[in-house]
């Protein structure tokens, strides 16, 4: 039909008389068919309007129903019932067809809109896999880096240590063996006979003096001095491991490590402040303070995706369903779903006043008009 077609009905005999400039006015009658309702719907300039004389609007409608399956051409009752169907529909501007076709644009827009939502939440999880992964991959560098220093420290740190540990085992040792030798002179003087008196006492001096004079040099050289035989290696390996420290070769390979772990820092506090900004960006700052100190849990977007491509799914097989019924199928079922989700509203505000508060004060706690307990004698 013609952009400005109008279907109207009146409740008498009598169609409306006269006419606009340009336009067309048919009346339905018995013997308008398909055609005739086609012409005279079409053929004015401006407007067309179809007078239909009945009580009521279902009247006029089953009238406009019957006058559509007037074919000449007979092509049978399904296509013309078919093709009534199809030109009553959307000329009706208050029933089923509005109702079916008011919830199919909301399902069209929801889903629309949970599908750009899902579409902004991968875009938002792709952004942080990629600085996930940059992140990752400058890590794996630095402790590579890192490791590789370490390693080169303790290697230094064995070339330096093994020889020192061999020569202090071998001034501990020829330490340990003159306070033997000294001890053994001492008894030696302590049970000599008279004759041999002095020759006893020259063998403990010379021993005591031997022992002074190597302890003065381990302890010079090494810090201590071992403390019996058994606990020799342990002696060696602790002041060589000691004295490895102050080795030149050493301290180099320290100072490399340091500077290594100061620079892994440094990135790792450059990585957490680009995934606040990255945070602030896509979330907002308040949300990004909150997960910092462990307030708030990130959202995860690949779920949040994950979900409106759910979302997105349901409304359009809901949409689908309705398209698929017969419009007074479809238009029950809507009111049905409206029906439930209004008592399904009512539910939870009835629920709501129920909820207790546990922080609110009990009023007989701070009312101070209210008298407390008596005391007893």
């Amino acid at each position: 039909m013609g952009e400005h077609a109008h279907l109207s009905y009146a409740a008498t005999a009598y169609g409306v008389q006269g006419a606009t400039v340009g336009g067309s006015h048919t009346t339905l009658s018995e013997a308008t068919s398909a055609a005739g309702v086609y012409v005279g719907m079409t053929r004015g300039r401006e407007t067309n309007r179809l007078h239909v004389v009945a009580e009521d609007i279902a009247d006029a409608r089953a009238q406009f129903i019957e006058a559509m399956e007037r074919d000449p051409a007979d092509r049978g009752l399904d296509h013309a019932t078919a093709q009534a169907a199809e030109a009553v529909r959307g000329l009706i501007a208050d029933g089923p067809v509005q109702l079916v076709t008011e919830e199919l644009a909301r399902l069209d827009h929801e889903t629309e809109r949970a599908e750009r939502a899902a579409e902004r939440w991968e875009q938002i999880a792709a952004r942080f896999d990629a600085q996930r992964a940059t992140h990752q991959a400058e890590d794996d560098e630095s402790a590579a880096v890192l490791c590789k220093a370490e390693d080169a420290a303790e290697q230094v740190r064995a070339e330096v240590t093994g020889p020192l540990t061999v020569q202090a085992k071998t001034d501990g040792a020829n330490y340990l063996d003159a306070v033997a030798d000294e001890a053994t002179a001492s008894g030696r003087l302590a049970t000599v006979g008279r004759f041999g008196k002095r020759k006893a006492r020259t063998e403990h001096q010379a021993a005591t003096e031997r022992t002074q004079t190597l302890r003065g040099h381990v302890s010079g050289e090494w810090g201590t001095t071992p403390a019996n035989p058994d606990r020799l290696p342990e002696w060696a390996g602790k002041v060589a491991a000691n004295r490895a420290e102050s080795d030149p070769r050493v301290t180099d390979a320290v100072e490399t490590v340091e500077a290594v772990t100061a620079d892994r820092d440094a990135m790792r506090k450059r990585h957490r402040q680009e995934r606040t900004a990255l945070l602030v960006s896509e979330y907002g700052a308040e949300h990004a303070q909150a997960a910092r100190y462990g307030m708030r849990r990130t959202t995860n977007p690949e779920r949040q995706a994950h979900d409106a491509k759910n979302r997105a799914a349901l409304l359009r097989s809901e949409a689908d369903e309705l398209r698929a019924l017969p419009i007074n199928d479809a238009a029950r079922l809507i009111e049905a779903k409206h029906a439930e989700q209004e008592q399904a509203r009512e539910r939870t505000a009835q629920r709501e006043p129920q909820l207790h508060d546990p922080f609110q004060r009990d009023p007989r706690r701070t009312d101070p008009t209210r008298p407390g307990p008596a005391r007893g004698l």
